[in-house]
């Protein structure tokens, strides 16, 4: 590996195995803001707008990657490392900054003071000027900013010490120096004070503060701060060469572990609020971090702690309260130890808890002192140990203390997956986890992402060379075994979990039982009476709230709630059961009602209901599945039907809503009728709707002949379907037949629901699509249209007003044919139904063409093209492949209307759709017969012809006609 150094202590410099790398200005600002990130990576967007803040260039992207490249040039192609999702410095590059970080910590934590002295002198001598001096970018701000405090801290602590080596006449010219260059800096003018006082020049100390007060008031208004003020005391009363009282300064945190990963955002956030001063006078800084036991919640404090030092000169203390054992510590035994460590004799300490948190407050007022709790158990636990203003508490707690105001909350999730892989390496080693890397990816996914249980993980395979990171993954899968497999001696998943299991009230730890049985990913807030349980099991992290309202429950969380779970099979199908109450309420609200819908009472807003079955669709079928799995196959099959409106709304949903459906049907005998019946109709209409129509036949068919008599809709909805599908297939016979039976069913039960207006939209597509301008279909539609208007099916509405726009289009009424589609494609968009949307846009596309309107359909045309294709509806791709080829052969371009049309043939012949294939036959058999090949014409419009005369279609008459002529073309060549 090569010797990289970076030096940022005054101008940025790089250089190689000693020699000097130059740098231009903006590669001196790349290294410097990936100097001052070091250890971390710097996005490339993060870069931009540090290296270019006002006015980024065009292709500012390309530019970072030319000074990258530019800086390897010059240096090695190892100095900066490609990370998604930007840059960062290679690992072995020293930083002259991390060098004199690392000296000023080792001399605050030396016991010798000479020790100290040279560490510090070592390190202020790495100062060149001011850190980065010759770089403005934004990156290095923050940095630069860190550096200055610490470098000034540096000099105090160096100070403090030399005094506690008796060199208070030596310091003196050095300090009168350094407070005449920083006049706020209280802390040096305290010492030039002791130092001039313990020299015997107690006049000229006393006058130091009295030109520290007159500055403070003339220019900022403030009175100089107590511990000046108290060293002014002790100097006025006393005549004798002595120092004042002397403060410990404890430094409690206990070491860092080295194999911190990741977290830099959550690091960002704690070290910006370390030290900052809170918003209400009097009142510490309180920063609780919280999340999932486990998640490295101390390992990341810590890392914080430590390189927020600085900020606290009267030192650090730290306790480890056991919150989540069963032995929390008590607070007075606390608050004892820190009392002892701030050098209060055992003797003055009280005996009450209450008296001791007193004393503790009196002597930390108006020291900056970190106070770190780790583990707190509660509120309760935590309060007494509190500092007072200037002081700040880092709490670590897997429960979010809501009870303590003014608190700044920090929450730890699971780490990423590339985290969570380096976390494995740093502890396994990182040769063996990247030579089994899919396998180590599946612990990393085993362990839930959890850097306790990725520890435990590393441990296995550090301590058993021979174990394969596959062997471990195969010990992970069996969920029977996973937990025993991620203990391991004081490390333990299971027990980190246990005692925030048997703190929960009863209500609770049931509800997290009942929902550690099922397979659910997530969970909402759909049910009132368990609102308040979920709440109360995030704030304890047994549950995590996500961003969009709704909670999860981590994998290991589930493991361990099963082990513990008490459920029994009835309980856990009443919680299923109100899940299933919820959805078909919320399914009575939706704007689509083509199914059936359950006769119940609901006050569900309808597009709450849509984004309730969009946030629960996953746990719907997860739940089916469960249900299928306790036997409770009735359930599971009343629960699948819910979804099936919404699935007609959210088309790409239906191939998953099939999945569903046939996992259900598969226990058929299980099914009683009416169930079994709803299902048949769900399937057969979800087939229908992907153009699977010989499969949805013999369903609608059986869920027509099956059903109960009083299932009135179900069989109505049934023969809907089932005549558009025998008619798309050019059964004519059978779909006239369905449909028959339908309007006499109609009629005898008239109202029929809302599955009346789909009733007259079939009676309208039959008289509409074959018979281009029938008065009845147009009657039809304008019924179906206030039928849906008037109960809330906006889904049928939009259905009703584009075939009512067809009409119009054929009757060559374009300005009513483009209101309704129009209206129709604004009722698909506000659906949020992008194939609805995709559709009505290529049904306004034909109708600009027949108005002759070329451009306006080109337009369109190139939306519903791509969009098709990228949805995979063969169907509506071939429909406007069509259409393009007959805007290419209006306008002269018959060789690019025969590509077009041919593909759409093609696809027709695939999907079996007879009589959109008559269509595009009829169009390729004009387009051929423009390019002279009669031949080919004839073939095709015979067959196009032969469809036609099937449906008794309208176009017989004009294509025989064409026929005759293109076949006298072809005998004259």
């Amino acid at each position: 590996m090569r010797g990289y150094r970076v030096c940022v202590l005054g101008r940025v410099e790089l250089s190689v195995d000693g020699t000097d790398v130059t740098l231009a200005p903006l590669q001196r600002a790349l290294v410097g803001s990936l100097a001052a990130h070091h250890g971390r990576v710097v996005s490339v967007d993060r870069l931009i707008d540090g290296l270019w803040p006002d006015h980024p260039p065009a292709g500012a992207r390309n530019r970072v990657q030319a000074v990258v490249a530019s800086v390897r040039r010059g240096a090695t192609p190892e100095l900066i490392l490609t990370r998604s999702p930007g840059y960062q410095l290679n690992a072995a590059v020293v930083v002259d900054a991390a060098e004199f970080a690392a000296d000023v910590q080792a001399a605050a934590a030396a016991t010798d003071a000479r020790r100290a002295v040279e560490l510090l002198d070592r390190a202020l001598a790495r100062w060149r000027d001011d850190a980065y001096v010759d770089v403005g970018a934004k990156l290095v701000e923050v940095d630069r900013d860190r550096l200055h405090e610490l470098r000034e801290h540096a000099n105090e602590l160096r100070v403090e010490v030399l005094l506690s080596l008796g060199l208070h006449q030596e310091l003196v010219p050095e300090l009168t120096t350094l407070v005449r260059d920083r006049p706020l800096r209280e802390r040096l003018r305290g010492q030039l004070m002791t130092a001039l006082h313990r020299s015997g020049r107690q006049a000229e100390a006393l006058a130091v503060y009295r030109d520290a007060a007159r500055m403070l008031a003339e220019e900022h208004g403030i009175d100089p701060g107590p511990e000046l003020r108290r060293l002014h005391r002790e100097i006025l009363v006393s005549e004798q060469e002595t120092s004042p009282r002397a403060w410990v300064r404890p430094n409690q945190l206990p070491g860092l572990a080295g194999d911190f990963v990741g977290r830099d955002k959550e690091l960002g956030l704690l070290l910006s609020l370390l030290g900052r001063t809170p918003s209400a006078a009097g009142a510490a800084q309180v920063i609780v971090v919280t999340g999932l036991s486990g998640t490295g919640k101390t390992t990341l404090a810590l890392r914080a702690a430590h390189e927020s030092r600085h900020r606290f000169p009267a030192g650090c203390l730290y306790a480890d309260l056991r919150g989540n054992t069963a032995d929390p510590a008590r607070p007075g035994a606390v608050l004892g130890a820190f009392l002892r460590a701030l050098g209060v004799a055992g003797e003055s300490i009280p005996a009450e808890a209450e008296e001791r948190a007193a004393l503790y407050r009196s002597v930390l007022t108006d020291q900056p002192m970190l106070v770190m709790l780790d583990s707190a158990a509660d509120a309760t636990q935590v309060r007494p140990l509190l500092p007072p203003a200037r002081s700040s508490a880092l709490v670590t707690s897997t429960a979010t203390l809501p009870e303590l105001p003014g608190t700044e909350v920090v929450p730890v999730d699971v780490l990423p997956l590339d985290d969570g892989l380096d976390l494995l390496a740093s502890v396994a080693g990182a040769e063996r986890i990247n030579r089994e890397a899919t396998a180590a990816a599946e612990v990393v996914e085993l362990c839930g992402r959890l850097p306790l249980a990725l520890r435990i993980a590393g441990v296995r395979l550090a301590e058993r060379e021979a174990m394969t990171v596959a062997r471990l993954r195969d010990r992970l899968r069996d969920e029977r075994r996973r937990l025993d497999e991620l203990s391991l001696g004081d490390l333990d998943v299971r027990s980190s979990f246990s005692v925030g299991f048997e703190r929960l009230p009863a209500p609770s730890a049931h509800l997290l039982t009942v929902l550690g049985r099922t397979s659910l990913p997530s969970f909402g807030m759909w049910d009132e009476a368990t609102e308040r349980l979920l709440e109360q099991l995030c704030h304890a992290h047994l549950l995590t709230p996500d961003p969009d309202g709704r909670v999860r429950m981590h994998d290991l969380i589930r493991l361990h709630a099963r082990e513990r779970s008490t459920v029994t099979t009835g309980q856990l199908l009443d919680w299923y059961g109100r899940l299933h109450a919820y959805a078909e309420r919320a399914d009575a609200s939706l704007p689509c009602k083509v199914l059936p819908v359950a006769d119940v009472t609901s006050t569900i807003d309808a597009w709450e209901a849509v984004d309730w079955f969009e946030a629960e669709r996953e746990n719907l079928v997860a739940a089916v599945h469960d249900l299928l799995g306790l036997d409770a196959v009735d359930l599971a099959g009343r629960l699948a039907r819910t979804m099936g409106n919404f699935a007609i709304m959210r088309i790409h949903h239906l191939p998953e809503f099939a999945d569903c459906l046939r996992g259900v049907l598969e226990r058929e005998a299980d099914l009683p009728l009416p169930t079994l019946t709803s299902l048949r109709l769900c399937l057969g209409t979800a087939y229908r709707m992907v153009n699977r129509h010989a499969e949805a036949v013999p369903l609608l068919r059986a869920a027509h002949r099956d059903s109960p008599a009083s299932m009135v809709a179900h069989r109505l909805a049934a023969l809907h379907g089932y005549s558009l599908c025998c008619r798309t297939l050019g059964r004519v016979r059978e779909a006239d037949a369905a449909l028959l039976l339908m309007v006499r069913s109609c009629a005898t039960h008239w109202p029929v629901g809302p599955v009346g207006g789909h009733v007259l939209l079939t009676l309208g597509e039959q008289h509409g699509q074959y018979q281009l301008t029938s008065p009845f279909a147009h009657a039809a539609f304008t019924a179906a249209l206030r039928h849906f208007e008037d109960g809330g099916d906006l889904w049928g509405e939009a259905l009703a007003r584009e075939g009512l726009g067809l009409l119009h289009r054929h009757a060559e009424q374009w300005p009513q044919a483009l209101e309704h589609l129009g209206r129709a494609v604004t009722a698909a968009r506000r659906l949020g139904d992008r194939l609805s949307v995709t559709t009505g846009e290529q049904a306004l596309a034909a109708t600009h063409l027949a108005a002759g309107d070329i451009g306006s359909a080109r337009r369109l045309l190139a939306r519903t093209v791509p969009a098709f294709r990228e949805m995979r509806y063969e169907w509506g791709e071939a429909i406007s492949r069509r259409l393009l080829g007959k805007a290419h052969l209006e306008e002269g371009d018959a060789g690019r209307a025969v590509v077009e049309l041919e593909g759409s043939v093609a696809m027709l012949r695939g999907i079996g759709q007879p009589f959109p294939l008559a269509n595009s036959l009829s169009l390729l058999a004009r387009a051929q017969a423009a390019l002279r090949r009669h031949d080919r014409a004839v073939a095709l419009g015979e067959e196009a012809l032969r469809i036609f005369e099937h449906f008794h279609a309208a176009q017989v008459d004009e294509l025989q006609e064409r026929l005759a002529r293109w076949r006298s073309a072809a005998h004259a060549q």
